[in-house]
């Protein structure tokens, strides 16, 4: 049995892509945020917690929600650009379209540049 080139960079790129890609505990607080934020905005009465989440703001629980929901849907940017890569992969017909996926996929996990201000010591 022959073992394909392609379908071996094919499984590699798709997990690849869905490790990056993954949903983490602050994209699922972020999504119970939007959450309640909706319901609140529907007229619904804000739980304890996002009365509180209110307070540490300084605004009304239904300004709050406001906020929150003039926000774009991070979690379901994600999720698209995650499903539109696995797409990608599936439909790639060449070892060099994999590659340029992974290295998106790669692209998207380098860490944000940190700022010097937060590297300096003392004042």
């Amino acid at each position: 049995m022959r073992v394909s080139v392609i379908e071996v960079k094919r499984k590699r790129v798709e997990a690849i892509v869905n490790e990056r890609y993954m949903v983490d505990g602050h994209d699922i607080a972020h999504d119970r945020k939007r959450a309640l934020a909706a319901a609140v905005a529907a007229g619904g009465e804000p739980s304890a917690e996002f009365t509180a989440a209110a307070a540490v703001e300084g605004v009304t629980p239904q300004a709050l929600a406001q906020t929150i929901l003039a926000k774009p849907d991070e979690l379901m940017t994600k999720e698209n650009k995650r499903r539109s890569m696995v797409v990608r992969t599936r439909a790639a017909k060449t070892v060099a379209e994999l590659q340029a996926i992974q290295a998106e996929a790669d692209a998207a996990a380098a860490p944000a540049p940190t700022s010097r201000i937060f590297l300096q010591e003392g004042p």
